[in-house]
């Protein structure tokens, strides 16, 4: 079913949230594939995952993909595109031939210019931005809607159900992102929070 903008949603290990994702019409699916990560999804799980699903495009969620395991061999049949967090592997990423995503961490720059300088610097090497993180803290909203007027920018920061709504119809953002939950136990989740978002900005 279609949604009013551009969703992603990171940090999924499950096929249950996956399955469900798909189903309410998200464009994106992201998979931390970094060994690390909190939400670890091996490349066994994720081939197994992305069998069962049709239609989202499949994102690999990397720190810094110079430290990473990963076996790029078979790069083209598990991933669409890349996001990536560390500027350092720009380069890397665009060795790949995959599209890249660049998440930045606003709670980590002191203000608007320095989020714009680091937009710039990357822009020709990246298909979008996310911005994460607390505003009102250091960046206030209202510099960051004029920077999602220059740049494609997702918005990946907490947002309620009358804020959310603000975002999409007063902004130029390129859409939300959104992060998945963690499996009780197999076939069962507690998908509240997610589902509420998405349902609020289901067109009927």
């Amino acid at each position: 079913m279609p949604l009013k903008t551009e969703v992603k949603v990171g940090n999924i290990s499950n096929l249950s949230d996956a399955r469900y994702c798909a189903g309410m019409g998200v464009q994106y699916l992201g998979f931390s594939i970094d060994g690390d990560a909190e939400h670890y999804v091996d490349q066994n799980t994720l081939k197994t995952i992305k069998e069962w699903i049709v239609g989202p495009i499949i994102v690999g969620e990397f720190s810094n993909l110079d430290t990473t395991d990963y076996d790029f061999s078979t790069l083209g049949e598990e991933l669409d595109y890349i996001e990536i967090s560390d500027p350092d592997s720009i380069g890397t990423a665009g060795k790949t031939g995959l599209p890249v995503i660049f998440r930045l961490d606003i709670d980590t720059v002191e203000s608007v210019r320095e989020i714009e300088e680091i937009l710039n610097n990357l822009k020709d090497g990246v298909q979008f931005f996310i911005l994460d993180g607390s505003p009102g803290y250091k960046i206030k909203n209202k510099d960051i809607l004029s920077l999602a007027s220059l740049y494609k920018i997702m918005i990946g920061f907490e947002m309620d159900h009358q804020s959310i709504h603000s975002w999409i119809d007063e902004t130029d953002i390129f859409g939300i992102s959104l992060k998945g939950g963690t499996e009780i136990k197999p076939g069962f989740k507690d998908y509240d929070e997610l589902a509420d978002i998405l349902e609020e900005i289901e067109i009927e």
